[in-house]
């Protein structure tokens, strides 16, 4: 059977990201500067940007590894992007209106990694200790 969810044609928007960001573990969303955003364990990994002027409109952004960023935006300038106001921070930056749904559920599952390696030795064990294969 099919999940019309997954095969919907149409722009991806932050409803999706919620969909997927909540159905990962020890996630729970919250608000950060005024803007709706995720938390893995105590830790933000992903959540809608202050809208500025540099912003793109439909854009999230998430928490990676400045290495990971790289990749990312070699890979597909199209979706990848970095502002001034982000140079520095280990996040990027993405077009939701150019990601399929499986690229954005690869992203939430890199930015979440990222997210509970951040996160104290204690809580990252009972976080993970209902999913496994989740890499430490």
């Amino acid at each position: 059977m099919s999940n019309n969810k997954g095969s919907r044609r149409g722009p991806l928007t932050f409803d999706d990201v919620r969909e997927i960001a909540l159905s990962l573990p020890d996630v729970e969303e919250t608000t950060a500067y005024g803007m709706p955003a995720f938390k893995a364990g105590k830790t933000r990994f992903a959540g809608r940007p202050v809208e500025r002027s540099d912003v793109e409109p439909n854009t999230l952004g998430v928490s990676v590894s400045l290495e990971e960023r790289d990749m990312l935006l070699a890979a597909r300038p199209d979706v990848y992007y970095v502002t001034e106001h982000f140079a520095n921070h280990p996040a990027v930056l993405a077009r939701l209106t150019n990601m399929r749904r499986a690229e954005l559920r690869e992203l939430l599952g890199t930015a979440w990694r990222h997210a509970m390696e951040q996160t104290p030795a204690k809580k990252k064990r009972r976080a993970a200790a209902p999913s496994r294969g989740v890499r430490r």
